[in-house]
């Protein structure tokens, strides 16, 4: 035990020594006691503070298939202080073939992500092309992505430090429709003979059911509404969406009806989606003003799109949205959404339905909305 102590105690005077730079001296009674010590702080500095951002995008946009594609990468540093070097994870699709990495400064490795020679100071930043060519068989879209990551510092924003870029075979087509807010005026129609001419929005059908087993009748009004022809039409309550014309239909009773539009020249397989505004005024009176009355569910409304172009209303191809019933104030109905099939065409429809046999069953609709994507 006590050559245990013994040893100790020379430990204790060695690194007495050492850190004070001295050794010891013996004090009466054998007290052994040390002139200083010497402390050593340990100093942790922080690393910098820079928030890196990442960007990427592709072009020609849409991209042709067989032909050259070019992705350019930008890295930007928000600071507030500078990155010392950087880190770059890229993922290309594979249509992307033989891809040439060019950075605008630095030495850039495509297989590690290592960015030789670049730091990034706060205010500034840094490109990296990438040329390829897309492959002859490529179809859909093509994605890409990035993500920097700095080192020699930390990134306090790390949710904008990856990007993405989807590039589709073609851009969305929002334009299809002919005439979509029926601003564009009238032309006259006769339907199944049952009507003289109608002033029907221009470019598009007007139709209604003539099943009279569920005592649907031949609508009284069909026609094109001008706020400046009568401005009672600005309401309250508006029955214009938006612009100086809107569409009605309507009968004293029940009726099924509505509009229907073919669109062609479309890339089959792509995506397409229809809405429209629309709202009703029901009610067994005429009340000033003419605010509906008695059944909120008293006339529905629905869109929908037949994939396949055809122009039968009760067609089994037709995709519907969900029935919605709106008075008074307008609201979006749908939207519906299909695929466009084989033939690059498809017809969308508008339809209306008066459950009861009321003297003021009028549909309106405005702002109709079809939009084309991969």
């Amino acid at each position: 035990m006590r050559r245990r102590s013994f040893k100790a105690l020379g430990w204790v005077l060695f690194l007495g020594m050492i850190l004070a730079g001295s050794g010891p001296r013996f004090a009466a009674a054998g007290e052994i006691v040390f002139d200083h010590f010497m402390y050593l702080p340990i100093v942790l500095k922080p690393l910098p503070a820079a928030d890196l951002t990442a960007d990427i995008v592709s072009v020609p946009r849409p991209y042709v298939a067989g032909a050259p594609i070019t992705y350019t990468v930008t890295l930007f540093n928000a600071g507030p202080e500078t990155s010392p070097a950087l880190t770059l994870t890229h993922t290309l699709p594979q249509a992307a073939l033989n891809p040439v990495f060019a950075p605008s400064r630095g030495l850039f490795n495509p297989e590690t992500g290592t960015w030789e020679g670049v730091t990034l100071t706060a205010g500034s930043r840094v490109t990296l092309t990438i040329a390829a060519t897309v492959a002859p068989t490529a179809t859909g879209i093509l994605r890409a992505g990035v993500v920097v990551t700095p080192s020699g510092a930390y990134d306090p924003n790390a949710a904008n430090n990856r990007a993405e870029d989807a590039n589709p075979t073609f851009l969305p087509i929002t334009d299809a429709l002919l005439n979509p807010g029926f601003e564009a005026g009238h032309w006259w129609q006769t339907h199944y003979g049952e009507r003289p001419e109608m002033p029907v929005p221009q470019d598009w059908i007007a139709w209604w059911s003539m099943d009279t087993s569920q005592e649907f009748g031949v609508p009284e009004v069909v026609r094109l509404i001008d706020w400046l022809d009568n401005p009672v039409y600005q309401g309250p309550p508006a029955r214009i969406h938006t612009g100086n014309r809107a569409f009605t239909m309507y009968r004293w009773g029940k009726y099924q009806g509505g509009l229907y539009q073919r669109v062609a020249n479309l890339p089959p397989g792509a995506r397409a989606g229809f809405s429209i505004y629309a709202h009703a005024w029901t009610c067994n009176d005429d009340p000033p003003p003419a605010y509906s009355c008695e059944d909120p569910y008293s006339l529905l409304f629905r869109v929908g799109i037949d994939p396949t172009g055809g122009l039968d209303p009760w067609s089994p191809n037709i995709v519907w949205s969900e029935d919605a019933w709106y008075r008074d104030v307008y609201d979006r109905v749908g939207p519906v959404e299909a695929t466009v099939g084989a033939d690059g065409a498809i017809t969308v429809f508008v339809f209306g339905q008066a459950k009861w046999p009321l003297k003021h069953n009028d549909a309106y609709w405005d702002d109709a909305a079809l939009i084309v994507a991969p």
